[in-house]
């Protein structure tokens, strides 16, 4: 029987060990595309890249195909074309065509040889192809600033997603520390009854010390109960962020104390600088900018007379070769259009830069705020750590004082509540500390590497 519990015992120690002790960086592992928060974070981006690729097809090669015939009482004919016609992005259009005409055609003077003719010709769109700019070129170079857009906005949301579930981590670790403080403090409250029931059956105690006693484990209970539940709620809180249920989390992994993480953990330089550089919002100002100067660029062609050419050489299997040329041109005077847009646009400039040097303010302000901060909290921490100190000494004396018959219960009681007080308000401050630093962090842009 020994044997059998000892066995037990060394599996029960085998499985603490083998659990794994779960870090800040173990979190990026869960962090996928599969995760449902990691998806609808970029999920936009994927979207928006598809919307390009719509675009794109502006661009496509056309193929046409048109039959008429008639048979009228004075009048019969048959009308037969079928080619490709291809756009490029300056605004240039090419075309390949083949028709063939017989008889008196109703919308066109078309006439051909038996065997049909051939065409090839393209039509330029003067000041579009001068300025290197038309409508299908337009809505294709703003979708594609559109999708950079949206993988700087996933950047973005991953950043403060990230930012989310560090904060839920601490927050679990608070919870799951200050648990372990409460259980100390019923282990107290436990030990003593044993030590009370002896000295109260030897006659050295009266029987109201053991129902003091017994009243100090039950509301001690009742305060362990609390921080369960409030520890439970933060573990389930920031496992949803992972998509992993609790079972397996308790199966897998251990946590680390709070106040490990803090004393391990090295001021960060707070960079105005560094923020700058890598902020993915403050990048959507200037791909908003680049946009405007696409529009910009093509009102700009509406103060030109709407200009096209075309050019068509023409192959007849039984004539001989011809061609054509067009010229279209339209214009209009008021040019209301050109001016107000023209407006319009440099006013959103001007406001999106507005919007920037806004931001950049906040997050100058954020910064000097949070380290402004982090000064005061160290010089918390380092106190309380010294009143932490100096209230376990009180407690160790006032154990000692009861031990020995001196002290009462109610004092001893008065001085452990008092030392979990202090203990978990120096908890506190390691937490608003790591909190700040994740602040910092978050404000400077720093995130989890992913590749997503």
């Amino acid at each position: 029987m020994r044997l059998f519990t000892a066995c037990i015992g060394l599996l029960a120690l085998a499985n603490a060990y083998a659990t794994e002790l779960f870090t800040q960086e173990d979190i990026a592992r869960y962090l996928t595309i599969e995760n449902p928060f990691v998806y609808t974070a970029v999920g936009q981006k994927y979207i928006y890249k598809e919307k390009e690729q719509y675009q794109l097809g502006g661009f496509d090669t056309n193929l046409g195909v048109k039959y008429d015939k008639k048979d009228y009482p004075l009048s019969e004919a048959e009308y037969f074309s079928a080619g490709i016609e291809k756009p490029i992005e300056n605004g240039m259009e090419f075309s390949l065509n083949y028709r063939k005409a017989e008889g008196t055609q109703e919308y066109n003077n078309i006439k051909t040889g038996d065997d049909g003719e051939v065409l090839l010709g393209v039509k330029i769109p003067v000041f579009s192809v001068a300025n290197n700019t038309n409508k299908r070129k337009l809505a294709l170079d703003s979708s594609r600033l559109d999708t950079r857009k949206m993988d700087y906005k996933a950047q973005d949301n991953l950043r403060l997603l990230y930012s989310k579930i560090i904060e839920g981590y601490y927050e679990l670790l608070f919870y799951h520390q200050n648990k372990g403080l409460v259980t100390k403090l019923l282990d107290k409250a436990r030990r003593r009854v044993s030590i009370i029931e002896k000295r109260v059956d030897a006659g050295s105690l009266p029987q109201i010390a053991l129902l003091e006693a017994n009243q100090q484990v039950l509301n001690r209970e009742q305060r362990l109960l609390v921080t369960k539940n409030q520890y439970e709620n933060a573990l389930s809180s920031f496992l949803k962020y992972l998509n992993i249920d609790v079972e397996y989390f308790n199966q897998t992994y251990t946590l680390p104390l709070l106040s490990d993480l803090k004393e391990n953990d090295i001021p960060p330089e707070v960079s105005f600088e560094k923020a700058l550089e890598n902020r993915p919002d403050l990048k959507v100002y200037a791909n908003e900018i680049k946009k405007l100067d696409l529009e910009n660029t093509f009102t700009s062609i509406s103060k030109y007379p709407n200009l096209d050419i075309g050019v068509y050489g023409v192959h007849d299997f039984e004539y001989e070769n011809g061609f054509k040329i067009t010229l279209g041109m339209d214009f209009p005077l008021e040019r209301r259009k050109y001016t107000g847009k023209s407006l319009e646009i440099k006013k959103s400039r001007q406001n999106v830069q507005k919007e920037k040097e806004q931001q950049i303010i906040m997050i100058k302000t954020d910064l000097q705020i949070i380290k402004n901060s982090m000064g005061t909290l160290l010089l918390n921490i380092d106190n309380s750590e010294k009143e932490v100190d100096l209230v376990q000494k009180l407690e160790d004396a006032e154990e000692k004082k009861y031990l020995l018959g001196s002290g009462n219960l109610f004092m001893l009681n008065q001085r452990e509540i008092y030392t979990l007080q202090i203990k978990k308000k120096l908890l506190q401050y390691n937490l608003d500390y790591l909190r700040l630093v994740q602040e910092s962090n978050k404000v400077m842009g720093i995130s989890f590497e992913h590749n997503l």
